[in-house]
Formats: C-alpha cells, structure tokens, sequence
C-alpha cells in the first residue's frame, strides 16, 4: 500500500440556484425578522437580515479546490492536519454525488470532518486509512441532510 496519496477537489459541491430559491429565502428572513420585531427584539430581526444578505451574496460561488493529502501522520485538508490520534474511524461515501470521506474526531466542537474525495481512488483511500484507523458506517447528521435537501 502507498504511504501518502494526494489529490485536488472542490471544497464542496456547487448547486445552481434559481431566482425562485432567493425569493423564498428572502420572505422566510423578512417573517422572521417581523416576528422578532413583534416581540421586541429588534437586535435579532436586523441579525436575520443581515445573515440572509450576507447568504444571498456567498451562496452561488463557484467552489474552490482545496488539496487534500493522506500519509502517516494523518489527514490533511487545504494545510490543516488531522492527525491519525485526533481521529476515531472513517467512512468513505462514494455514493453521493460529490463523493466523499467522513473522519470521526474524538473532538468535542469538531466530531464529524468532511473531506471531498473528487477524482482519488476510494479504495486507495480506504487502504491508506485503514492502516491507521478503523473504518465504521456514519451518516450525516440530520440537520446536515436537511440543510442539504432545502438546497444549501
């Protein structure tokens, strides 16, 4: 097996959105900001809006390629090293559209790292985890899926 495969991918799967899907994230944030005004908090009204602009103008970028690397010190992602101790197992998605490795940390703020696959080899990829950690099935969780479904 290799000791260290390398590979570019985008750092997360583009999806186009139609005017339609802005005009429905713009009356949820109007709602919800009227709703927060109603009920005197003026503060959380201006907060939604100004999230849902700050999503309007981020969310239709094309993505950028990130490189990611695996060898025997662990997992690295556009220069972030995961180390192999900081990890519990990992799953490899090959399934979903943009594929794509799971990593279970054992870190609290971070338990779940998504690393994008792109065009690696996923059974070279499993090999080379495979010699430092155990691979066990996990899922995303469910507001991540539902995030997904509504198009985010």
């Amino acid at each position: 097996m290799k000791t260290r495969i390398e590979w570019e991918a985008h750092a997360y799967e583009y999806k186009e959105r139609s005017s339609d899907w802005f005009w429905a994230v713009g009356i949820v944030a109007v709602a919800l900001a009227l709703t927060a005004a109603i009920f005197g908090n003026i503060i959380l009204g201006i907060l939604i809006l100004v999230a849902a602009f700050t999503l309007a103008l981020f969310i239709n970028r094309e993505p950028h390629t990130v490189e990611v690397s695996i060898d025997e010190r662990g997992v690295t992602k556009a220069g972030v090293l995961y180390p192999f101790e900081s990890l519990h197992s990992f799953w490899i998605d090959s399934w979903h559209s943009h594929p794509r490795i799971y990593l279970r940390s054992e870190k609290p703020y971070v338990p779940l790292i998504l690393v994008p696959l792109g065009g690696a080899d996923p059974d070279e990829a499993a090999g080379t985890l495979s010699q430092h950690i155990s691979e066990e099935h996990h899922e995303l969780p469910l507001v991540e899926r539902l995030l997904e479904r509504i198009g985010f």
